[in-house]
């Protein structure tokens, strides 16, 4: 105890800054970013997870500029900056279950099954049992191919592309997500279409027989049929929803590291 003094305590003020720069981004990216960062994981152990996370990425994040960090009136922008940084790598990553929510609201109103809405705590607002259903294998499946790895590996290496002592930010790469956002939501209509393929044909199938024999009363045959096939094919089609899901994850790595190289 004795060899170590009273020096233990005694940090550089450009050290203490840096790591609560550190700590602020970290924090900022695990609230935002989608599994670990929904109202499911209570608060507490999202700050544990950000401060355990931050100790071990600290001392192996190399700082350009650490003897200038100190507390001076620019503080307050670096610690805003840390966090918009933060914020928009946990929302590009958040688009990858947009995407799988797109799909599954789509498909919901195709077969009739919008009206049914059940909270949905992953997300704080209310989804349809098909929308659940599909966040839920969108789970499984982003935790199965370790998909949390690659991006906590993303987080650090955005300390060596987006330097924490930077005061500088380009802004115009948050203009970029807007085409993230068609990109999302033509791979949400993609894993829909097999539904709606399917739901279209057998309303034009309702339609003629309908037409043929005119004493069945298709607007209430139709819905139960509708809801049959359209359940039917979501499941037998779930293994091109995954191969789907494979290709926007790796959609949503390369445009997440375009983000932080141009940051």
């Amino acid at each position: 105890m004795t060899a170590f003094g009273p020096n233990i305590y005694q940090f550089p003020e450009g050290q203490i800054i840096a790591f609560v720069l550190v700590l602020l981004r970290i924090s900022a990216f695990f609230v935002a970013w989608p599994v670990f960062g929904t109202t499911l994981v209570p608060t507490p152990v999202k700050i544990l997870l950000s401060i355990c996370v931050a100790l071990m990425m600290f001392p192996v994040i190399h700082f350009q500029n650490l003897t200038q960090l100190q507390v001076s009136e620019d503080i307050i922008l670096l610690a805003l900056r840390e966090v918009a940084v933060g914020l928009s790598m946990g929302f590009m990553m958040r688009m990858f279950f947009f995407a799988v929510s797109i799909a599954g609201e789509i498909t919901s109103t195709s077969i009739g099954l919008a009206s049914g809405q059940m909270f949905n705590p992953s997300l704080g607002s209310q989804s349809t049992a098909v929308e659940q259903f599909q966040l839920a294998l969108a789970t499984l499946f982003f935790l199965s191919i370790n998909g949390h790895h690659l991006f906590i590996s993303g987080l650090g290496q955005s300390f060596e592309l987006v330097p924490v002592s930077g005061a500088s930010l380009n802004y115009q790469s948050f203009a970029a997500m807007a085409t993230t956002v068609q990109k999302v939501s033509l791979m949400g209509l993609k894993m829909c279409a097999p539904v709606l393929i399917a739901v279209l044909l057998t309303n034009l199938s309702m339609g003629v027989v309908g037409r043929a024999v005119p004493q069945i009363n298709v607007l209430v045959t139709s819905l139960p049929v509708t809801i049959s096939v359209g359940i039917g094919v979501m499941f037998v089609s779930i293994p091109l929803v995954l191969a789907e899901m494979n290709g926007l994850l790796d959609v949503m790595a390369t445009e997440f590291f375009k983000m932080l190289r141009v940051l």
